[in-house]
């Protein structure tokens, strides 16, 4: 927008009552944050809950088959080792009745396989239930665990009202990301997108005034060319209210219809007012 003929200027008001600081000179606007690109995401609450609904529940499900997958697999792994066991001693079994010197040595070889296969059954089957058992309570525990941080996650973020924007790096940057990260949450802030004209006062300003703003995002990015390096941030917020002020802007041209004109001129330098206010954001 600021190379359409349009500038945009933001104002963040501290919990402390002190707005950042930015560089912006432009008349009116000096001492402001000079914003190069802005978009705005306004979503409908409950078909995005419903879409993420959707969402979770397919993912859960995935989960649950992964996991079966990786319980048989653990499963098989121990019953191979069992007959692995199994196998061997009964080859121990039968080189020691060969080298056996009478009846009574044999009955007590045979006893002893015996006692040691079914020591080894026995501890088998113990590992199959500690991993049957705890692989599928370590399920259940995991995706409890996912879905209240889910919630949490769902809590701390509002996705119903975001705003990104970008800027260059300036005086301004390392303000926010010391707001950032102590988690403030700026009372309010104002976004103006000015269309410049060739006096001030006869420039279109659409005023934007949001509440309860939280930073929650910040990307750096670095261009570097053979005559200049050049950084600009990319910021994403949430907030919780939103409101606009449009005012219309001066005629400067003459109608051939009646009509046209009468209606121009009772509308030109009023005001036009909306407020929105998301009632379930948690900033």
């Amino acid at each position: 927008m600021a190379n359409g003929g349009a500038d945009i200027f933001m104002i963040l008001l501290r919990p402390s009552r002190v707005p950042v600081t930015g560089e912006a000179v432009s008349h009116l606007f000096q001492g402001q944050v000079l914003i190069e690109s802005l978009r705005w995401n306004l979503h409908n609450e409950s078909e995005r809950k419903n879409a993420e609904g959707r969402d979770d529940a397919y993912n859960k499900r995935k989960y649950l088959v992964g996991q079966s997958g990786s319980i048989d697999v653990r499963a098989r792994h121990a019953w191979e080792d069992s007959e692995r066991e199994l196998r061997r001693a009964g080859k121990a079994l039968q080189k020691a009745q060969r080298d056996a010197t009478d009846d009574d040595a044999r009955d007590e070889i045979y006893a002893d396989y015996l006692k040691q296969t079914d020591a080894i059954r026995a501890t088998h089957k113990e590992t199959f239930n500690e991993i049957l058992g705890n692989e599928r309570a370590r399920t259940k525990d995991e995706l409890r665990y996912s879905q209240r941080q889910s919630e949490v996650d769902e809590a701390e973020r509002n996705r119903n009202f975001e705003i990104t924007f970008t800027k260059r790096v300036d005086i301004a940057s390392t303000q926010m990301l010391n707001s950032m990260k102590a988690g403030d949450v700026f009372p309010s802030g104002t976004l103006t997108i000015h269309k410049r004209s060739s006096t001030v006062m006869d420039g279109t300003s659409l005023v934007f005034t949001i509440q309860k703003i939280r930073l929650l995002d910040y990307q750096l990015q670095v261009a570097v060319t053979d005559t200049m390096t050049e950084m600009m941030e990319e910021w994403t917020c949430e907030f919780g209210a939103l409101a606009y002020v449009y005012k219309n802007p001066p005629s400067h041209y003459s109608h051939g219809n009646a009509g046209q004109a009468a209606a121009k001129t009772a509308s030109q330098g009023t005001m036009r007012a909306f407020t929105m206010k998301n009632i379930g954001s948690p900033v």
